[in-house]
């Protein structure tokens, strides 16, 4: 390639390459290293090299500007900050930096849903009052330290009722106030975490409500009458959340292998906290103008919520009376699900709730709700020493160690266990013949399931 002649001191130079295109160089300065920095610019022709050029060095001169405008904003900044005792991001107002902070790192797909609106009820109802209006530098240990005792004392609780909040709650507000404050510290230059040194009110576990073997009895004897009796049975039997209950259906039974697979989760959440996009989520009946909803998540509370579960033989006998009794019914059914209202919708997990503490109130059995039921079922297990990893993936906890870690799950163990602690007396239930067959395991894999999700009530038979 030809060269030109070197131009003048601080012109730089140019010089054409074989497909008869100019560059022209220039040397900047000198690296580190002390060679020199050089820069090309490439153009059909020479004027169009020093256009670049030219081009690039206002660009230069403009970042430089920029750099030496924030260099001395940060320096005023800096004078002030010390003049004042804070800096000035940290001027910015709790209501104006928590909602960002939240959108950012606490919205769904991030948390879920039902996370999200405890999240937004903890701004609205709580922090937002007190802390709004305050400016992130003024928002001190004591400060908090002071809101704490006052949530103690009158908390402004959600049922209206008197008193303060439980020491849970305001546990659960800490650890959201703690996330918050540590992003500030970087974001707005805080000094140092306000919620570190507070004191919070000592969490005491109360004691779960079990039922007793009387209890159980009495229970099932009053059961009988609900509409919704196979549900409850079945909850009391196999120690699943009331979300995941109500969103099974009866695609998730498998009669050959005698499981339920437990892998939804049913809930209502404030509209605001629903994420229109994420895909793991489906909104029933939406309208932007509730103000909740439910939502089916297809990931129950945790991973290891994820689970099948072993039938013994009298509930998979029952649960198949039930859909036989569903099928000729006029119920309508078209999700399929195993305990649909009568209307065939989602039963709604409050009024599923209310209709237990109805319940036990009929029963004069103080405190039976599905968390009691979940309870009940996890102690006759252990009261049949039940080995704890069993009763862990039984339940889908997360872990009850390390070390179950590397425990392996063990189908046939769980499934004894079940048989064990079914109390359930299921000639109460109905007087129908009972079904016959001599294997233990699958023993209903070869009968007809019904599908109540098309219009022709298929049956499909069990796999």
């Amino acid at each position: 390639m030809a060269r030109s002649k070197r131009r003048a001191n601080g012109e730089g130079s140019f010089y054409q390459l074989e497909d008869r295109t100019w560059v022209y160089q220039i040397t900047l300065g000198r690296k580190p290293d002390g060679t020199l920095e050089r820069k090309s610019f490439k153009a059909d022709t020479q004027r169009e090299c020093i256009q670049r050029k030219e081009a690039f060095l206002e660009h230069q001169k403009l970042l430089e500007q920029e750099l030496t405008s924030s260099a001395n904003e940060e320096k005023k900044n800096f004078e002030r900050a010390l003049m004042l005792g804070h800096s000035v991001e940290s001027e910015i107002t709790f209501a104006e930096a928590f909602p960002v902070w939240l959108d950012l790192y606490k919205m769904p797909p991030t948390v879920k849903p039902a996370t999200y609106s405890s999240y937004l009820d903890m701004f609205y109802l709580h922090f937002n009052e007190v802390f709004g209006e305050m400016k992130l530098f003024e928002i001190t240990q004591d400060v908090i330290q002071e809101y704490y005792l006052k949530k103690q004392l009158d908390g402004a609780r959600k049922d209206g009722k008197k008193g303060g909040l439980s020491a849970k709650t305001i546990k659960n507000q800490h650890m959201l106030m703690k996330d918050f404050f540590q992003y500030a510290l970087k974001k707005y230059k805080l000094a140092c975490n306000p919620t570190d040194e507070t004191k919070r009110p000592q969490v005491i576990t109360k004691e779960v409500r079990v039922l007793t073997l009387e209890e159980i009895n009495v229970f099932l004897q009053e059961v009988v009458k609900e509409t919704q009796r196979i549900a409850i049975l079945f909850g009391l039997n196999t120690g699943v959340r009331i979300g995941e209950l109500l969103a099974l259906e009866i695609g998730d039974l498998d009669l050959a292998r005698q499981t339920i697979t437990v892998q939804r989760n049913l809930t209502r959440v404030k509209t605001k906290s629903i994420n229109l996009g994420n895909d793991h989520i489906r909104i029933l009946n939406y309208n932007p103008n509730k103000k909740t909803h439910l939502i089916i998540q297809d990931t129950p509370k945790t991973q290891t919520s994820n689970r099948e579960i072993p039938l013994s033989d009298d509930l998979c006998e029952l649960v198949l009376r039930h859909i036989y009794t569903l099928e000729k019914s006029t119920w309508p059914n078209p999700d399929n699900l195993l305990f649909p209202s009568t209307r065939g919708t989602h039963i709604d997990p409050k009024s599923y709730d209310l209709r237990l503490r109805e319940l036990s109130r009929r029963c004069e059995i103080k405190k039976v709700n599905p968390h009691a039921l979940r309870h009940t079922f996890a102690s006759q297990l252990t009261a049949n020493d039940v080995p704890l990893t069993v009763v862990k993936d039984l339940l889908g906890h997360a872990s009850v160690s390390t070390t179950e870690k590397y425990m392996h799950k063990d189908v046939d163990v769980e499934r004894n266990a079940v048989e064990r602690v079914t109390r359930v007396s299921f000639t109460d239930i109905t007087d129908a013949q009972r079904l016959n067959g001599s294997k233990k395991l699958g023993k209903f894999a070869e009968l007809p399931v019904p599908d109540f999700s098309t219009d022709k009530k298929a049956v499909l038979q069990g796999t």
